[in-house]
């Protein structure tokens, strides 16, 4: 619940001050106030666990700025949601089945922006930062599936992730001065697992050793400058 009502500060807070902050500047340069939404697909990447990347959704606020000849920042807010499968069996049973669990967070962005072509295609690069929920299971009757490659260890006990997160972005931008279409990859630069590490999970199944995990996250989507 903590990690929500961050989530939500931070979210609101980026809102305003985006939109405070939106116009044109003279001298050429510009800060446009953009509302974007992107398909994303989040992935752990890890070998302690089986990790199968699903659907979800990035959405919220970008300025884009020109600052100096062609560079500038593209700074903002994304809200995320988004699923993930791991491999389990249900107890007593043999047969392995993907449990799911779901991820919300909101990603806060601050990019250094090449401009190719003139307001037409644009590569930003920069840092990230997540602050995201755990992980929850999303049905029940899977909470005590036992996780592929551990005898006891359960999908509830893994859902404790690490809930800040910094990325490095790289991001293509093309298209036309109101709107433009965009292709993004994240990696996290942190140990996203590394709260696991901290539980004692050693003490629930003893071939327990440290986990090391890493985000990604790849999008594509479309921005719209007010």
């Amino acid at each position: 619940m903590r990690a929500i009502k961050c989530i939500a500060v931070v979210f609101f807070i980026g809102i305003f001050t985006t939109a405070a902050q939106s116009g044109y500047i003279r001298g050429g340069n510009y800060n446009r106030l953009g509302l974007q939404a992107k398909y994303a697909v989040l992935d752990i990447n890890t070998d302690e666990i089986s990790v199968e990347s699903k659907e979800g959704l990035l959405g919220g606020f970008a300025t884009r700025s020109r600052v100096f000849n062609n560079f500038g920042l593209v700074y903002g807010i994304d809200f995320l949601i988004s699923n993930l499968e791991i491999d389990s069996r249900a107890l007593g049973q043999t047969v392995f089945e993907p449990a799911e669990f779901s991820i919300i967070g909101a990603e806060v962005n601050l990019l250094l922006s090449y401009n190719v072509l003139e307001q037409h295609l644009a590569v930003d690069f920069g840092p990230s930062l997540l602050i995201n929920s755990n992980l929850r299971v999303r049905n029940d009757g899977q909470r005590d599936n036992i996780i592929a490659g551990f005898n006891s260890l359960t999908a509830q006990d893994i859902t404790e992730i690490s809930r800040v997160t910094p990325l490095l972005s790289v991001a293509l931008a093309g298209g036309f001065e109101s709107v433009r279409f965009t292709i993004q990859y994240q990696y996290g630069l942190t140990n996203t697992l590394n709260n696991l590490n901290s539980r004692n999970l050693e003490q629930i199944d003893a071939t327990v050793e440290d986990f090391n995990g890493n985000i990604s996250i790849f999008a594509a989507g479309i921005v719209f400058y007010l």
